[in-house]
């Protein structure tokens, strides 16, 4: 009969949902939180500001899976992440700490928008590499936008680090593994903070982290071992299909 319980049967549902998460956040370098929290609204009807905050601890775990395949095989640019940290952190705080003063609607419709955005501009680079940009003024400016819009939209920012890092002339399994790098750190300041504005439910969280954990390490070892070409389409076409769907949801929600 427990098992027939609506609270052990959603909870088994966030698991599967949390090994869904954690593969294509270890496939396409993000902690998860730009997918789980339109799984969360979509098919679990979470209220918006849990269901954009709850997935956060969840990355640190994620992200420390997948981080440990990527730089095993060298797909970290340490010197890229040190610089990028110094202010995608501080830019975290600020933009989650805005989220007191934002609707959660608008939160969930700047997620959409910004998924779809995202999405097309990768699609469109087409498979063209060109030199790294270097400038510190471009990587500090680029950090601290990334850091900010990821603290108002809840995740840990690979959503964003990921493409951006790509159009300024990164290899996709580098920007992936050096974007997972940097979610493992950046999502420790939006944690606090919407823990603080008492954000996250723990036991989603705990639901989505047990399903993430085999997610995380299968899907980083799908990219490592997948051709990078293929990688950007996939990632590109994916993001838009379902962040178009999750717009569609929220406009018609009320």
């Amino acid at each position: 009969m427990a098992l027939q319980s609506p609270l052990v049967v959603n909870f088994i549902y966030l698991i599967l949902a949390g090994i869904f998460i954690g593969l294509l956040g270890g496939m396409f370098g993000f902690g998860g939180s730009a997918i789980s929290t339109p799984i969360l609204r979509v098919f679990f009807l979470i209220p918006p500001y849990f269901a954009l905050a709850s997935p956060l601890p969840m990355t640190l775990i994620s992200s420390s899976i997948a981080f440990k395949r990527y730089h095993s095989e060298k797909l970290v640019d340490w010197k890229i992440v040190e610089k990028m940290l110094v202010v995608l952190i501080p830019g975290s705080f600020i933009g989650a700490y805005a989220t007191k003063y934002i609707s959660g609607k608008i939160l969930m419709m700047l997620t959409a928008v910004f998924l779809v955005y995202i999405a097309i501009r990768l699609i469109i680079s087409g498979n063209k590499e060109r030199k790294m940009e270097k400038r510190m003024w471009v990587i500090l400016l680029v950090g601290f936008v990334i850091g900010l819009l990821s603290g108002l939209l809840a995740n840990g920012g690979g959503i964003l680090i990921v493409p951006i890092l790509v159009l300024l002339g990164m290899s996709i399994k580098k920007a992936i593994g050096s974007s997972v790098a940097m979610v493992l750190f950046a999502a420790i300041p939006s944690i606090l903070v919407h823990w603080y504005l008492g954000h996250i439910d723990w036991l989603i969280t705990l639901g989505l982290t047990i399903g993430a954990i085999p997610g995380a390490y299968i899907g980083a070892w799908i990219t490592v071992n997948a051709d990078k070409k293929k990688l950007r389409k996939i990632y590109g076409i994916f993001l838009l299909l379902f962040s178009i769907y999750f717009a569609i949801f929220e406009i018609f929600s009320g």
